[in-house]
């Protein structure tokens, strides 16, 4: 099969330059990510770069040849640099200009400016480690479910690889350098391996930042804001998961009910900015107290709920009274001897496997009403009954824990 170079060469620049205008486009579109600006950048460079390389023979060597391949280097720089940006990680303009700096200063010596080879060889070996240092960036970002990003590793490892095996082989088999280096078989298939990797690189970093935006905006819809946990959407889909488990499992779940005591009084006192600070410390407070394993969500105002599974009753309201007690011990964080928040609780436990999320929430909300006529900042637990109402007689062996006293508040 023939490969016409030129038209390859052609291709390759138009191509890349088109790319470049369409991530510098998605990027004016989402100024929220900023990589796209960097990365459409680094494809209109890079496509100077190599439209200055197809010129060789035509052009001055110090533009073909020089210049050029430092506009390849710093290209490939600002995909390095993007990647930091995509992650959050600052970006030393700096360290975009070593690498076409030091190509610049090689050139000027005898050895490399008189010998074609070992310009290969040296800016082969150059533009391998930018595409491993690019890799090496995303890959610590791997935390974050994005499933482009693994792809876009592997290319670009594999393109530091094909970069890299281009060292032995010019050494093992030299190029002639005259006019016919650009119409040769090697280089036209550097210029096809260009294209596509350019292609699928762009593709590829394109559609990271597309699920970066659509995972942003699911979380946006099912976390509260203020306080950062799950919203009353995520709480009731996810307590509804955990309880079509429990058909299987047969494992009691407790839902706990909170109500911060007197919240209103704190927001007409102190100002909406203190109430929100408020909430935000009872969320993460019960965040730590419960841990990562149990479904806590802000469902109302000042109402959050929990949903745990446990082994009774009496589990449910020590969870529940752990909580309210190192709340209490936050009060001091406020400094202020008139605001001491609190939260009352409402327990209650399920074990009947058709039970559904809004007839806990309703036996613990009477639960919790209970609490609030009792004085409040305490906790008040009942059983769950298969008719959905709260069982007017607790387990005597746990009447005694049901008691919580407020005026003990030990993290």
């Amino acid at each position: 099969m023939h490969l016409d170079v030129q038209t390859l060469s052609v291709v390759t620049v138009f191509v890349t330059a088109l790319l470049g205008a369409l991530l510098l486009f998605a990027g004016v579109q989402n100024r929220g990510v900023r990589s796209l600006m960097w990365w459409g950048a680094a494809h209109m460079i890079g496509a100077l770069g190599l439209s200055l390389v197809a010129l060789r023979g035509t052009v001055p060597n110090f533009v073909s040849i020089d210049l050029a391949n430092a506009l390849v280097l710093f290209g490939y720089g600002l995909i390095w640099g993007g990647a930091r940006v995509f992650d959050g990680r600052k970006v030393n303009v700096v360290h975009l200009a070593v690498a076409p700096a030091l190509w610049l200063i090689a050139c000027r010596f005898p050895q490399l400016a008189d010998n074609f080879n070992i310009r290969v060889v040296v800016v082969s070996t150059m533009m391998a480690t930018l595409a491993a240092m690019t890799a090496e960036e995303l890959w610590r970002g791997r935390d974050e479910p994005l499933m482009s990003r693994w792809p876009t590793v592997i290319v670009l490892l594999s393109n530091a690889a094909v970069l890299l095996a281009r060292v032995p082989a010019t050494l093992l088999t030299p190029i002639l350098q005259d006019d016919s280096v650009m119409s040769g078989v090697s280089f036209a298939l550097i210029a096809f391996g260009t294209l596509l990797f350019t292609v699928v690189t762009a593709f590829l970093l394109l559609n990271m930042t597309k699920e970066r935006t659509e995972l942003k905006h699911k979380i946006a819809s099912l976390v509260d804001p203020l306080s950062g946990v799950a919203n009353r959407r995520a709480f009731i889909d996810g307590s509804r998961k955990l309880l079509a488990r429990q058909a299987v499992d047969r494992e009691p779940l407790a839902m706990l009910l909170f109500d911060l005591d007197f919240f209103k009084d704190v927001n007409d006192r102190f100002g909406h900015a203190v109430g929100d600070r408020v909430l935000q410390v009872f969320a993460e407070t019960a965040t730590k107290t419960l841990g990562s394993d149990v479904l806590f969500g802000r469902i109302g105002g000042e109402e959050f709920a929990a949903l745990a599974a446990v082994g009774d009753l009496g589990e449910g309201f020590a969870v529940a009274d752990r909580v309210r007690r190192n709340f209490a011990a936050t009060a001091h964080r406020f400094g202020d001897e008139k605001l001491s928040p609190s939260v009352s609780v409402g327990v209650t436990l399920g074990c009947d496997p058709h039970v559904d999320v809004d007839a806990l929430l309703a036996v613990a909300d009477r639960c919790l009403y209970r609490a609030k006529a009792q004085g409040r900042n305490r906790v008040e637990a009942s059983l769950f009954d298969a008719g959905g109402e709260a069982s007017g007689v607790c387990a005597q062996s746990i009447l005694p824990l049901l008691k919580s006293d407020p005026k003990h508040a030990a993290a």
